[in-house]
């Protein structure tokens, strides 16, 4: 008769097991420890200027038609656009530079104006 005995990689795989189980369950009883309620969060609190602004925005009157204009603003004529010079011609291409182009689907396919 011939005795089987287990490999390595049986007990490790064990102990992996048992060690992320022993894990989750020391993260939930330190989860039960803990009696945190609403109170223990610490609330946002305003900086005074924070609650003057807001007292003033509350007593402000709700809306105010703003002061009509008695006079329109003077227009100022506007600056003329300096003259825009034509567009220079595009450079000849290259013949080779054009092949390749084609051949890497780099054309397009608008006309040039």
């Amino acid at each position: 008769m011939s005795e089987r005995r287990g490999g390595r990689f049986g007990w490790i795989f064990v102990g992996f097991v048992l060690g992320v189980l022993t894990t989750f369950v020391a993260i939930f009883f330190l989860n039960l420890a803990d009696d945190s309620g609403a109170g223990d969060y610490i609330e946002p609190r305003a900086s005074a200027a924070e609650e003057a602004a807001d007292s003033a925005m509350r007593a402000a009157p709700a809306s105010e038609p703003p002061p009509l204009a008695a006079t329109p603003p003077a227009t100022i004529p506007a600056p003329e656009a300096p003259a825009v010079a034509e567009p220079a011609p595009p450079a000849p291409l290259d013949p080779q530079v054009a092949e390749d182009a084609a051949a890497a689907g780099m054309t397009s396919r608008a006309r040039p104006k």
